[in-house]
């Protein structure tokens, strides 16, 4: 799998550009204070003050970040929702205290303040920090180092986005169940990450209209490329004048608990013996055939087969060679039947097939190449050479098949004739005009 697209960013050589447009950068990278400028939150410049704050040693290592990778959890939504405010018509907030990490992990506290600036028609923010130390009152507490613990060790995901659903936060669990580190995922858009795109919107859509949600069903695409099916627990984020923006919650890793639920599904639709529809299955699905047919019309034929002799094939070789025969049997349809048909064993020796979009000829057709398979078969039980064959009943189906009881009937007493006739052979019993 390729690396999900980064959003929006500056090639190295038009960020100079745009630098090489500000008065008095000079000053700015030989002042006390420490000064970012970023642009959509991407570290565009530090000074050597700003480079010390966060214990690197030059700034290449900090271009291109998303300033908000550097901002400790418990503060991240308060400074989140702070550049998120900043506009024309609000171009400056006030000092605020919050907690940064270091290059080295450690967590700093620092009053900052930000400011819009234009330059070559972008909108970069700048921002001032001054540290706090530690005789001012404003150390690591015991609950600071408790939550960090909790957030690192946390086996679900955490996650916060911005009001353009950007990632801006995540926690390193993400790894276990995605396979990426949280600086490989910031600041890249959320939706990048599922299976289909296109269902992050209905996640976003969900959380704006209920606020929250919780337990909702996603699949997201691992770094290697399989799925991942998760649930989702989310809120809204929302600022002054209920301005939305972004969401924070939590997600986990379900894959597990829905292949056995697919599991249980699969094994409460097949016929354990033959490896096709059971009766309630393809009863199932051929109801909803029959309700699809009043919204979209199509040549429909349901055909009812009973193998001939079968009963004393079971009573001479014995069930387990009987189970043999049906196999036999199921394996010639499938290697004629098309995919669009519906094959479900009703029990015992009865099958039944809905041909879809299909009319009469054409099955016609596909059922003569079935029973020239079934002459040419000769299955060996207990050293006998013994022949298969099967009578077969059919009708159309209609829209008026409500119950479908009524077309199972329909193609029973088209089956009862071919038996009377000695079977091996098929029959027709049209279905009523509609009234």
């Amino acid at each position: 799998m390729n690396h999900p697209e980064k959003t929006e960013t500056l090639a190295p050589d038009e960020a100079q550009v745009i630098l090489a447009q500000i008065s008095g950068l000079e000053l700015l990278k030989r002042h006390p204070l420490p000064h970012s400028l970023t642009l959509h939150r991407k570290i565009l410049f530090l000074n050597q003050s700003a480079i010390s704050l966060f214990e690197g040693e030059t700034a290449d290592f900090f271009l291109g970040k998303d300033l908000t990778a550097f901002i400790h959890p418990l503060d991240h939504g308060r400074i989140l929702d702070r550049l998120e405010l900043l506009s024309s018509h609000y171009p400056q907030n006030k000092p605020t205290e919050s907690r940064v990490y270091t290059v080295c992990g450690k967590i700093k506290h620092v009053i900052s303040i930000s400011s819009i600036i234009e330059i070559a028609g972008k909108t970069l923010v700048l921002s001032i920090a001054t540290e706090l130390n530690e005789e001012m009152g404003h150390g690591i507490s015991q609950s600071e180092q408790n939550f960090q613990r909790l957030f690192e060790n946390m086996l679900d995901v955490f996650y916060r986005t911005d009001s353009e659903q950007n990632i801006t936060l995540v926690g390193p669990a993400a790894f276990n169940v995605l396979g990426y580190t949280p600086d490989e995922v910031m600041g890249l858009p959320a939706a990048n990450f599922y299976y289909y795109p296109e269902d992050r919107e209905k996640v976003v859509s969900a959380i704006k209209k209920h606020k929250k949600i919780q337990n909702f069903p996603a699949r997201l695409r691992h770094k290697k490329g399989h799925i991942v099916d998760i649930e989702i627990t989310s809120q809204a984020i929302y600022g002054p004048n209920n301005t939305f923006l972004g969401m924070e919650g939590i997600f986990r890793d379900v894959s597990e608990q829905v292949a056995f639920k697919e599991k249980l599904q699969h094994l409460a639709t097949i016929d354990v013996m033959t490896g096709i529809l059971n009766r309630r299955a393809f009863l199932e699905k051929a109801n909803l055939h029959i309700k699809h047919l009043r919204r979209h019309p199509e040549n429909s034929l349901l055909a009812v087969i009973d193998m001939d002799k079968f009963k004393p094939i079971n009573d001479r070789y014995g069930h387990l060679n009987g189970d043999r025969v049906l196999k036999i049997f199921v394996s010639l349809m499938r290697e004629t039947l098309r995919e669009t048909d519906i094959f479900g064993r009703l029990g015992g020796d009865e099958f039944a097939i809905i041909f879809r979009n299909c009319n009469l000829m054409e099955v016609t057709d596909i059922l003569l190449r079935v029973q020239a398979k079934m002459k040419k078969v000769k299955i060996t039980l207990a050293d006998d050479a013994v022949s298969i064959s099967a009578s077969i009943g059919l009708t159309e189906l209609c829209q008026e098949d409500q119950p479908f009881s009524l077309a199972l009937a329909r193609a029973d007493r088209a089956l009862y004739q071919v038996k009377q006739n000695g079977g091996g052979n098929f029959a027709t019993n049209t279905a009523p005009a509609p009234t």
